[in-house]
């Protein structure tokens, strides 16, 4: 570790990012490091260059990574031993399982990763006062359906699906540690989030590679579910936002005032396809326990962090159809589903 991590020693900025092949991982690196941080990451899965947008940054030698798996003791005693030799001054969290519905197949497994790989790490880290941010990204899913908006520190859970479940038990594991020890613990919660190098399992690329692909996009039960949409470049703005400004012990929420039904969500992204979405879509069973919607408040977040979302979701999607055409001659070679 020393001869490798040696460049990471000697700079400031340090920012260790666990889960960076995910969505949200791979976006946040990429935008860490045109903010001139060191980033240090950890990935289970090897996933193609197209998911992964820091493999193009100007600025990537200022980037190492370690393969990880959470399920091993051995991999959470490397991850700890990494972290006493980088000295990071903050931790961001993806490391997580994320599909909702396949929650349902192997609820031990999300436990697993979600939340037993949490408590041997934290425990490790707890008494590590470098760290001065350990910031957990969670889901508006740990309070279910709710059609009245839910401020930051409410308590209202009501997780309504495994993955929901594992979500809230790894927050509640965070508080414990940040209110009984020197664990800077925060937690972030957004709505849906999207953008270029998304995985084409979800929502809205998996549409438009359907189109592309002229396959049936299955639409769950009548599509009636209200989701809010957040662009990526305004996700890493507010995890950004959290690593200058955010206070330990703090939960942050970020959401758009836009609601649109998943049916009304398909229909603008046909719009700016100029196709008819009804040749397309195949109505399907409903998901087992799915949301029909779910709202944060925002009010304290955007007061405290001066944040807020700048990119209209079809400003958004067409940033998302220009990556997958560019990138179509991968993409169309890969699974639309999980």
């Amino acid at each position: 570790l020393k001869l490798k991590f040696k460049f990471v020693i000697m700079k400031k900025n340090k920012i260790l990012v666990l889960g960076i092949s995910s969505f949200s991982g791979a976006c946040l690196t990429d935008y860490l490091l045109n903010k001139n941080f060191y980033v240090y990451g950890t990935f289970n899965r090897n996933k193609i260059n197209p998911y992964l947008p820091f493999q193009d940054n100007k600025n990537k030698a200022n980037l190492k990574t370690i393969k990880i798996d959470l399920q091993k003791k051995s991999d959470i005693k490397k991850i700890t031993k990494l972290i006493r030799a980088v000295k990071p001054s903050t931790i961001v969290d993806f490391a997580s399982i994320c599909m909702v519905n396949e929650s349902w197949e192997k609820p031990d497994q999300y436990f697993s990763i979600n939340v037993n790989s949490k408590i041997l790490l934290i425990n490790e880290i707890k008494k590590l006062s470098f760290i001065k941010r350990y910031i957990y990204i969670s889901t508006p899913e740990v309070f279910g359906s709710s059609n009245k908006k839910i401020e930051e520190y409410s308590k209202k859970f009501n997780p309504s699906t495994p993955y929901a479940s594992s979500k809230l038990a790894a927050e509640l594991l965070i508080k414990n540690y940040t209110n009984n020890f020197p664990f800077n613990g925060i937690i972030a919660r957004f709505s849906n989030f999207y953008g270029p190098s998304q995985p084409i399992y979800r929502l809205i690329p998996k549409f438009i590679i359907s189109i592309k692909k002229n396959l049936r996009f299955h639409m769950h039960g009548k599509g009636d579910s209200l989701r809010n949409f957040i662009f990526s470049d305004d996700f890493c703005n507010g995890i950004y936002q959290i690593i200058l400004k955010g206070k330990p012990n703090s939960i942050y929420h970020f959401s758009n005032d836009q609601y649109f039904t998943v049916r009304k969500s398909i229909t603008k992204i046909s719009k700016l396809m100029k196709i008819n979405s009804k040749k397309f879509i195949q109505y399907s069973k409903e998901r087992i326990g799915k949301d029909k919607i779910y709202k944060l408040s925002c009010l304290q977040t955007k007061k405290e962090l001066s944040w807020k979302c700048k990119v209209p979701f079809d400003i958004g999607v067409k940033k998302v159809i220009k990556f997958v055409e560019k990138n179509y001659k991968v993409l169309k070679k890969t699974k639309v589903n999980y």
